[in-house]
């Protein structure tokens, strides 16, 4: 049922107008295709490619009938409510008995690509397609239509050589072709057309234009009266793009009058609300105007906000007369943007300034008026045509305010004066500042970790230990700066953690709540955007993995340092054992301040000491008098540790012990290896 419809529809369109000016095309017909059915293929801002492919084809329908002697012109639909298949499109033409089939197409793709296309049929073997022609038209139309679009092309290209080297069904004896359905199941010389990228942000804006498919069905036209060897007849076509001349945005509503005929770029009110919501996001900016005599005619511009302008133009007698109109916009100019932004701190003293005005400025009146405090050596580059000021300073001064003014006296090139705050006044200034920073640009780096990565056999209750080569800005630290999470069940265990400052270097200390799974296998890791006092901040990620041991321990606690610090352990110079201190500046307290929150005591004892650079050796004893810590005895089945908080000296550290209780003599002390303190930070030894 749908086929009669649309052999009922065509017959409608099946006649030669009375007013014909080209003849030549008398016993020849077409059969025009427009690709698609509704509103499929949905370009990039909602204007889809089956309803642009149809009113190509209404247009080259009614220019054929109306100016040349041309038998009939079929279209497979009328529409935008009609569906119809491939196999109904050729089929009918088929039936029809067609003398061509043209089928019209817009391609798609990355929103940066734009270019046409034309495919005739082809077998696997590289041939034409029979009968013949395809080819020649195609050869034709690629040149007059690409140079119509104004694009880039692809060029005229055989199905089965263009769609094989990719096709999930190449063309091959099995497969003879034409791969395309249209140019396989014709049986009359045919071929298709890809006008430029539905999905190509400016493409979909001018298809969107009733009279581009106007401009688009023409150059269709002229290529087939250049096929039939027919001569063109006179175009007098003016057309082009209106757009601002300082942004190059095409400019809506503009009216262009070129002798007594006009026209009006699309508008948000006329066309593009169909596509928006907002007003000022799409412009094509397209205007069209034919039926123009061969002679120099004056254009005329208005838009409002902008100045008119007047231009003369001859429109040519065989193409499109394309005369792209950039016009001045009225506003004052002012600036767009700086950078670096006003109130930036932290700002590398080397980078370049950089002044983004609205529109190309008067350079000599900028550079005679602007006025920097406090002032530095500098050189001016400009860029963009005059739009962009570029500041390149010899030198700044590290941690300096800088303050930068362009006065109301300054103009633009067309000598507008400069409105500072953009509120339509003219005559104040602009003004911005921004603070240098330090001298160090380097985010802070973590140079220790512990545990370290790939490590196993780590204690169920780890301290977390992340030291950094600097100081950092502890509020840029958040309780989401680091997470530990078991990499067998996703789980995060709880954390907290205490920020220390040694020798100018941080320390995070991270305590977990509760205790690990034996044999567990964790990831630590510290997330970007930790930074140094001077705003440097990580943009990585630093990870780590490490696997807890299998053996579980049952503590026992030798002193917490809760009580009796002081009275339980010697002054480390009271002992004779100790050799090469600086006696003033060696003691040994409780301490509040650095306490490890695993412990559950609330103080530590803390060691202060001075090496005597001209002893011949080095020896502190820190020895545990008559006290209840002491009367604590263990075997050799027990473990000894101690949580020590490292100053990354480099001082070695070991313990002793006495194996023979309750005989203390010298005799029977047994000492540990050696431990290097080369950590910042708590760390169980």
């Amino acid at each position: 049922m749908r086929i009669l419809i649309n052999i009922l529809l065509l017959i409608i369109f099946g006649f030669s107008s009375a007013f014909a000016q080209v003849t030549g095309l008398s016993g020849w017909n077409i059969f025009l295709d427009p690709g698609h059915s509704k509103k499929e293929n949905m370009g990039i801002y909602g204007y889809s490619e089956a309803e642009r492919n149809l009113r190509v084809a209404l247009r080259l329908s009614e220019v054929l009938l109306e100016t040349t002697d041309i038998d009939t012109v079929f279209l497979s639909r009328i529409n935008d409510q009609q569906s119809v298949s491939l196999y109904q499109r050729t089929s009918l033409a088929n039936r029809l008995g067609a003398a061509w089939f043209h089928s019209i197409h817009s391609n798609a793709g990355p929103s940066d690509r734009n270019s046409t296309l034309l495919l005739w049929g082809q077998y696997y073997n590289g041939q034409e397609k029979v009968p013949h022609g395809g080819k020649a038209m195609s050869d034709i139309m690629i040149d007059i239509l690409t140079r119509g679009m104004r694009v880039g092309t692809i060029g005229s290209r055989g199905d089965c050589s263009f769609y094989s080297p990719w096709a999930s069904t190449p063309c091959s004896p099995s497969f003879p072709g034409p791969w395309l359905y249209v140019n396989r199941n014709t049986t009359m010389p045919s071929e298709l057309s890809e006008s430029g990228y539905h999905t190509n942000p400016r493409q979909n804006q001018l298809f969107m234009n009733a009279k581009w498919k106007k401009l688009e069905a023409m150059t269709f036209y002229w290529s087939i009266l250049n096929f039939h060897g027919i001569e063109r007849p006179f175009a007098g076509i003016v057309t082009g793009i209106i757009s601002d001349y300082d942004t190059h945005v095409p400019i809506n509503g503009v009216i262009v009058k070129i002798g007594d005929k006009a026209d009006t770029t699309d508008t948000y009110e006329s066309l593009f609300y169909k596509y928006s919501n907002d007003p000022d996001q799409l412009h094509n900016g397209f205007y069209y105007i034919d039926h123009l005599p061969g002679q120099n005619l004056p254009v005329i511009v208005e838009a409002e906000g902008y100045y008119r302008d007047t231009l003369y133009v001859t429109p040519s007698d065989t193409f499109f007369t394309f005369l792209d109109i950039q016009i001045v916009n009225k506003t004052p100019p002012y600036v767009i943007s700086t950078t670096p932004a006003l109130g930036d701190t932290n700002v590398p003293p080397w980078n370049d300034i950089v002044i983004k005005f609205s529109r190309q400025m008067n350079q000599t009146s900028v550079e005679n008026g602007i006025i920097i405090t406090p002032d530095f050596s500098k050189t001016f580059i400009w860029r963009e045509e005059g739009a962009k000021l570029v500041i390149r300073p010899d030198t700044l001064q590290y941690q300096t305010v800088y303050a930068i003014t362009i006065p109301g006296t300054v103009t633009d090139k067309y000598n507008h004066p400069f409105d500072g705050n953009g509120d339509g006044i003219t005559g104040d200034d602009f003004t911005f500042s921004f603070k240098t920073g330090s001298e160090d640009r380097e985010a802070p780096k973590v140079v220790y970790h512990y545990p370290p990565h790939d490590t196993t056999d780590i204690e169920l209750l780890p301290v977390i230990n992340l030291t950094f080569d600097e100081k950092i800005n502890l509020e840029s630290v958040t309780e989401n700066s680091f997470k530990l999470k078991n990499m067998s069940t996703g789980y995060f265990v709880p954390l907290v953690y205490e920020h220390y400052l040694v020798n100018d270097q941080s320390v995070l200390c991270y305590f977990p709540g509760e205790s690990l799974d034996p044999g567990g296998r964790y990831l630590g890791r510290l997330f970007p955007g930790v930074q140094d006092v001077f705003g440097n901040a990580t943009y990585r990620y630093k990870s780590f993995i490490f696997e807890t041991t299998t053996k579980q321990f049952e503590k026992t606690t030798i002193d917490a340092f809760e009580t009796d610090v002081t009275a339980n352990w010697w002054n480390p110079s009271n002992s004779g054992s100790t050799t090469g201190i600086v006696p003033d500046s060696t003691s040994r307290n409780e301490n509040h301040d650095y306490v490890n929150l695993l412990t559950g005591s609330s103080t530590s004892l803390k060691l202060k000491y001075g090496w005597d650079i001209n002893a011949d050796s080095w020896l502190l004893r820190m020895y545990l008098t008559e006290s209840s810590p002491k009367n604590i005895h263990f075997d050799k089945d027990y473990l000894l540790q101690v949580y020590i908080f490292g100053d990354g000296s480099g001082n070695k550290f070991r313990f002793c012990v006495d194996d023979n209780v309750p005989n203390y003599a010298a005799a029977n002390h047994e000492v540990s290896p050696w431990f290097t303190i080369d950590w910042i930070g708590w760390k169980l030894v």
